[in-house]
């Protein structure tokens, strides 16, 4: 019982500095900034200039940065570069110190022979995860891709990229895949958490000062009872996250990642939607936040595989 105090403890640690270092950051684009926090190596061995395998730590900084609207590369180079760690030297020499310092970036994307990348005009490298292992593709302004007008964030936008017939590097087999694409989607979810956070105290604050027929409009019997609905999600989406951030600590999360990834990715885009809805005619403008948290969540929920994808892969390792 005392660790399980301790663990809370120290993640709240890393989630108030996380957000002290986020709100006096003047630019929340650049990646060496968060390399300068050492956030870029959490899932590095430390004899290899990292932070260690801490998928507890990443999960919590990923909710942060989804918080603050962070459009920086960070979850496609911290998933490289934990991919890079079994890389053969001539290329993690080549590409590793880059990622950990920040002067390079990367995208993290399914294997497929055209998979969306976010970001792709803005990467160095994009690693692929998938049945056929961890494949790296190092050339990656050359590789063919047009903009995916099916995905709606504008700050950071997605693209189509073709890799068949593409040169690649294998950095592991299928089993280190599952493993890694876990824990990436595991930081993709809460970062679409972070958006559903800052997006619901937001609105709370609106609607304590909202006023409509002489009462804040979060005096409202309805409005109470939609808000307290938003505010169960967000607990259950965080405690579904950590749980499988643990897991992946512990060495065997796989499956409990999948269960957070279609947990979030299925009710994210709703939970924001409604804080919209509640925001009246303000939510839907585009000078207003929330109109792009609601597209980051969007995509999200498809850019690492969709719901349907976490729960097939659930079922086929459960025999089902």
């Amino acid at each position: 019982m005392g660790t399980e105090v301790d663990d809370a403890v120290d993640t709240e640690l890393v989630r108030d500095a996380a957000r002290d270092f986020l709100a006096g950051c003047g630019n929340l684009d650049s990646l060496k900034d968060l390399a300068a926090m050492d956030w870029t190596g959490l899932l590095v061995d430390e004899d290899l200039g990292g932070s260690g395998w801490r998928p507890v730590e990443s999960t919590v900084i990923a909710e942060e940065l989804g918080r603050a609207g962070n459009v920086a590369q960070w979850l496609g180079s911290v998933t490289a570069a934990a991919a890079l760690s079994s890389a053969p030297d001539e290329v993690r020499d080549r590409w590793l110190p880059a990622l950990l310092d920040g002067t390079a970036a990367a995208a993290c994307a399914l294997a497929a022979d055209v998979t969306r990348v976010a970001r792709a005009d803005a990467v160095d490298l994009v690693v692929t995860l998938g049945d056929n292992g961890i494949q790296l593709y190092e050339n990656a302004a050359a590789l063919p891709r047009e903009v995916d007008d099916e995905l709606l964030d504008v700050e950071r936008p997605v693209w189509r990229v073709t890799l068949a017939g593409a040169d690649s590097v294998p950095l592991g087999g299928p089993e280190s895949a599952d493993r890694l694409l876990a824990v990436a989607r595991v930081l993709l979810g809460a970062e679409s958490l972070g958006a559903m956070s800052a997006t619901f105290e937001r609105l709370v604050a609106y609607l304590k000062e909202r006023i409509a027929f002489g009462a804040p409009i979060a005096s409202f019997q309805a409005v109470q009872h939609r808000l307290v609905e938003l505010l169960v999600f967000e607990a259950k989406a965080r405690a579904v996250l950590m749980k499988a951030a643990r897991a992946l600590a512990a060495g065997d999360g796989v499956t409990p990642a999948l269960v957070a990834h279609a947990f979030v990715a299925t009710h994210a885009t709703a939970a924001v939607d409604e804080c919209m809805q509640l925001s009246g005619g303000i939510g839907f403008t585009w000078e207003y936040p929330l109109h792009h948290e609601l597209r980051r969540v969007f995509t999200n929920a498809s850019l690492l595989g969709t719901a349907r994808y976490s729960r097939t892969r659930y079922a086929q390792r459960a025999g089902w």
